[in-house]
């Protein structure tokens, strides 16, 4: 599935790595923020959209 066509709260694990992220919003950079299983554990925020690694909110995601 596209980044931009999960819905909010998609559990995934970004291209780059096997961290799980949570989506919270598919506009701009597209927000993230890492998953534990805790809510307490939503301490990293993040862009999903990464050009040098070529990462755009059309990017497949595997979701978990």
């Amino acid at each position: 599935m596209k980044f931009k066509d999960a819905p909010t709260g998609a559990r995934f694990k970004h291209p780059e790595s096997n961290k799980v992220w949570v989506k919270i919003n598919s506009y701009g950079n597209g927000l993230i923020c890492s998953w534990n299983g805790n809510v307490e554990g939503h301490q990293l925020f993040c862009s999903f959209v990464d050009e040098e690694l070529g990462i755009y909110l059309d990017t497949e995601v595997e979701l978990v």
